[in-house]
């Protein structure tokens, strides 16, 4: 296989200029995570870097750059996304991850500074794991139980929890919370020991809105990680008067939430004997994390 020399520069400008002529802003950093996929390297290639490169590299670059075009988002198409610490795997059926969510992780280091605490912690409706694992990363000597209705994502919170050396903490548990009795099944697979921490970043969008959505949202996120029903709080729902059957007295629930949707979700839990404590905005100003405690 003949390769040539070439500044990444030189070689990404021209599809640089076609990512932004359809209004990617990321144009640039896309390019050069989708030469990095094509030369099957790591790392994040630089601008003024040389590399030695094939034809048939230069061709599926440019083919990757054709899916980006189309709507499809990097981390789609090289089915990995950095959040907090760590670069997680995906696939299609966990949702991209976030940066509002790490407003989650922030919030629960706040509420828990000693990170030496061995805390048991339950991820309810893990996707691809990113922020069970990030506190497993943070309290060195806790758990996480992963809990999801689809195998697949388990299946990439494994292969996540592995890479990261973070297994041995980890349990997974296939559940579905709109089917009456998860809680009770949860505790069983428990051996009746409740948790200290419960964090959830549920569906909350309103069936109606998905479809207003940004195409590389709508098209390639899930659909079930997104259908939060009619008006984006079922999952709220069926959650909210379990909770205080697993979590433990003076226990606090971090949940992520859409915009708007902080009065109606404060009220159900209030009648489930959970209590707002704190309400975090992420960068534009929005609630998107509620923290509760059960008494």
């Amino acid at each position: 296989m003949i390769k040539k020399k070439m500044e990444v520069y030189t070689l990404i400008k021209p599809e640089i200029q076609k990512l932004i002529t359809v209004g990617i802003e990321t144009a640039n950093l896309d390019c050069r995570i989708l030469l990095s996929k094509s030369l099957n390297i790591d790392k994040v290639i630089y601008n003024h870097e040389y590399i030695d490169i094939s034809e048939n590299q230069i061709k599926k670059f440019q083919c990757l750059v054709e899916q980006r075009l189309s709507g499809k988002p990097v981390s789609r198409i090289v089915n990995k996304r950095n959040f907090w610490k760590k670069e997680f795997k995906l696939n299609e059926q966990t949702l991209d991850p976030r940066p509002d969510s790490e407003i989650l992780i922030e919030t629960v280091l706040l509420h828990y500074e000693n990170k030496s605490k061995s805390l048991k912690i339950l991820d309810l409706g893990s996707g691809s794991g990113c922020l069970g694992l990030s506190l497993l990363e943070e309290y060195v000597n806790s758990e996480v139980s992963f809990f999801d209705v689809s195998k697949k994502s388990l299946e990439i919170v494994k292969i996540n929890a592995l890479n990261f050396g973070s297994a041995n903490r980890s349990k997974f548990i296939n559940l579905d919370w709109r089917i009456d009795g998860w809680d009770l099944n949860l505790i069983k697979i428990e051996n009746n020991i409740k948790f200290d921490i419960i964090i959830s970043n549920p569906p909350y969008i309103p069936r109606d809105e998905i479809k207003k959505l940004q195409t590389e949202v709508k098209k390639y996120d899930p659909f079930i990680a997104l259908n939060g029903g009619i008006d984006g709080l079922d999952s709220y729902r069926y959650i909210i008067p379990k909770l205080k059957n697993i979590l433990k007295y003076n226990g606090k629930v971090f949940f992520e939430i859409g915009k708007g949707q902080e009065d109606f979700i404060s009220s159900r839990a209030k009648k489930h004997k959970l209590f707002p404590i704190e309400y975090n905005k992420d960068l534009s100003g929005v609630n998107r994390v509620i923290t509760f405690i059960v008494k």
